[in-house]
């Protein structure tokens, strides 16, 4: 994959990358450039070196963790949110929800002025997160909302009865075998020097409402290796490909054929013009993007799933065209690699 090795040598100013290519159910590809931390010392970037997710979190453990209560009978895609939240407006059903047009803004501050991690805050935050008011009527318009999988984190822990990093483990994680996935992971790749928290953060998840909630939730939490991440959308591929899993299959092809009112399916983002796969993805490829300079991109036509993950925001969050590049070019280099632009 010569393409692909030039393009990450090419990093530009993003500290460290990690990559791993999965194709026909087995990895192809592994590597790493670049530093995990550059303060208060370098650290190599190695191809095990764990990443803060931020928003893969959305796909691999919000949509997923759905996904296998609606197909166990437990939810209903259709589900009007009232039945959880109350004040919520009664027009807005759980897919509006995971297609971000429920009509929540995308973000607000949360996070309260008391002890972190109690579970009193994270249902403070769920529930303010709930009660944020409306922008926009259900289904009216796309808008990418943290707030929307806060109020799915609720609605998903009182149905599983547990908590998401629970339900992600017993339903998800441990049936495909993979534990290179956790909720904090003390020598990760540093992020970026937190002004909230008073220092750079490293191991613990970027996110401030996710923080104050104990590092987990729906919508972001989830640190990863690339392998891990790339092999767990390489089992979400084949299974909703058909193949034979514990994953559920039918139901997330059914989720990745949704068309809401933005490029979001349930759960997952498609490929836009100009974007993050660059122009030679096929129009079935599904995947996510995450703010701290993370995405995973599955091509079921192709049987192709590629993770990306960086530290794009260490030591500060900074110009966002860098990554912007960088993940086209990978992209454009896996497909030209495969022979796709012929």
């Amino acid at each position: 994959m010569e393409r692909l090795r030039a393009a990450l040598a090419d990093r530009g100013p993003v500290a460290g990358v990690a990559v791993s290519v999965w194709r026909d159910g087995a990895e192809v590809f592994c590597d790493a450039t670049g530093y995990a931390s550059v303060e208060p010392s370098l650290v190599p970037c190695l191809s095990n070196t764990a990443f803060d997710l931020a928003s893969l979190t959305k796909a691999l453990v919000g949509a997923t963790v759905t996904a296998s209560l609606v197909a166990t009978g437990r939810l209903d895609l259709d589900a009007p949110v009232q039945r959880w939240f109350p004040a919520f407006d009664p027009r807005a059903r759980l897919g509006h929800l995971l297609d971000h047009s429920s009509g929540l803004p995308p973000w607000r501050p949360l996070w309260p002025d008391q002890p972190w991690g109690t579970n009193h805050v994270r249902s403070t935050i769920i529930d303010g997160a709930a009660a944020t008011p409306a922008t926009a009527a259900p289904g009216e318009r796309h808008a990418y909302s943290d707030l929307g999988f806060l109020t799915l984190a609720g609605v998903v822990e009182r149905v599983g009865d547990d908590r998401i990093d629970a339900l992600f483990h017993d339903r998800v994680a441990r049936p495909c075998g993979i534990f290179d996935l956790a909720w904090g992971w003390p020598e990760a790749a540093a992020t970026e020097r937190c002004p909230v928290r008073g220092a750079l953060v490293r191991g613990t998840v970027h996110d401030l409402n996710c923080a104050a909630m104990g590092g987990v939730s729906s919508h972001a939490g989830l640190f990863g290796t690339a392998s891990a991440v790339a092999r767990l959308a390489d089992l979400l591929r084949q299974a909703a490909s058909g193949a034979r899993s514990p994953l559920p299959g039918p139901t997330l092809a059914t989720m990745w054929a949704h068309r809401g009112p933005g490029s979001h399916r349930l759960g997952f983002d498609s490929p836009t013009l100009g974007g993050s796969t660059g122009d030679a993805w096929p129009p079935d490829s599904v995947g996510h993007l995450g703010y701290t300079g993370t995405s995973v991109w599955i091509a079921p036509s192709r049987r192709v799933t590629v993770a990306l993950l960086t530290n794009r925001v260490h030591p500060v969050d900074g110009d966002r065209a860098p990554i912007q590049d960088l993940r086209r070019r990978v992209h454009r280099a896996v497909a030209h690699d495969f022979g796709w632009n012929e």
